[in-house]
């Protein structure tokens, strides 16, 4: 895929971002291999003069692992609140997200399940917010879909989690309401099962394209309560019996 065709597919969905309309697809400028995906999510970051806070990534069993940029200016904290710039619904995804103690970077080996735990300094509920940049995300390709960080938008972070390693994180028991209804409450969820599989994948796959984690980085992985669109002006609270909770409002 060439460098001008890259660009193409960069000024497509940067326009998006900037306050144009949603876009079908991406046409003749879609990728056609995953390095064009991450050279796209990059050049996108870029061109919106942002930095990298973190990733979003799954790895649901029988299917291909994916991951997005999540950028830093899209952090926000419990208790605040996020001012919508359209009329579109936002979807929510209650998650259970990392933040790295210290950097991965490629090494000789893969590194273990252990080795990744190792280096994750907290673990925390996470609310993150959808938003595709396509006018029906279903219908576009996985590529295209993964080009536009598989319609991230921002992050809501929650407090970090005490002895989080003893937790049974597959079975957690999760809960998502807006308005004062509940929308979801279930136990487990995640597409991956486990959310530390995606973490230890994410970890050594980045290195394939001349990336890896970094100390301060946040990594969410996987929505156990599905994305639940809510339209703008209500507050959101979500989040795992036993871990935390978030509260958040949409204005």
């Amino acid at each position: 895929m060439s460098s001008e065709t890259i660009a193409r597919a960069i000024e497509k969905l940067v326009a998006v971002h900037q306050g144009g309309a949603p876009i079908a697809n991406l046409g003749d400028a879609a990728p056609s291999h995953e390095a064009a995906v991450f050279a796209i999510q990059r050049g996108v970051l870029q061109a919106l003069g942002g930095a990298i806070g973190g990733w979003k990534c799954a790895t649901p069993p029988g299917k291909p692992g994916s991951f997005g940029i999540m950028a830093a200016s899209g952090a926000r904290q419990s208790g605040g609140r996020w001012g919508v710039a359209n009329s579109r619904p936002i979807g929510l995804e209650t998650e259970v997200a990392f933040r790295m103690a210290r950097d991965l970077p490629p090494r000789g080996s893969a590194y273990s399940r252990e080795d990744v735990l190792e280096a994750v300094a907290a673990a925390f509920p996470l609310l993150e917010l959808v938003q595709s940049r396509y006018a029906d995300h279903k219908i576009v390709s996985p590529a295209e879909g993964m080009a536009d960080n598989i319609a991230h938008l921002g992050y809501v972070v929650g407090a970090d989690v005490a002895d989080w390693r003893q937790l049974d994180l597959p079975n957690l028991a999760v809960r998502q309401s807006y308005a004062g209804a509940v929308q979801v409450e279930q136990k487990g969820g995640n597409p991956s099962v486990d959310p530390v599989l995606p973490l230890v994948w994410l970890a050594n796959h980045l290195h394939v394209h001349g990336e890896h984690l970094r100390a301060g980085q946040v990594v969410t992985t996987g929505t156990y309560t599905g994305c639940i669109f809510v339209p703008p002006g209500q507050r959101v609270q979500a989040g795992f019996a036993g871990v935390g909770e978030i509260t958040f409002d949409l204005t």
